[in-house]
């Protein structure tokens, strides 16, 4: 007895594995899809409750809870100048940063 014990299934084909693989592949590109939408959910609630907030009145930035990393990264420093960096735009990066 080497321990092993034999199963009942026929041994695979090419054809089965090839299937099978793109199944996994199918279901891990599910997967992503599904991470990456609740990560925009997320991302456009965080910058909806910022918005809310009584600071954001004043910030005349153009983010909208369709806003994405990229176009948030290149506000730059927002709707302030020099060498100061909006409070709303900070709130929220520091915020999705977590």
């Amino acid at each position: 007895m080497t321990g092993h014990t034999p199963t009942n299934q026929p041994p695979s084909t090419p054809a089965a594995d090839e299937r099978a693989a793109r199944a996994r592949l199918r279901a891990l590109e599910r997967a992503r899809a599904g991470k990456a939408k609740a990560d925009a959910e997320r991302r456009s609630q965080i910058i909806r409750e910022e918005l809310a907030r009584e600071r954001a009145k004043q910030c005349s930035c153009p983010i909208t809870p369709a806003s994405t990393l990229g176009e948030l990264s290149g506000l730059g420093a927002g709707c302030t100048a020099g060498r100061w960096v909006c409070p709303t735009l900070d709130a929220i990066r520091r915020r999705l940063a977590r």
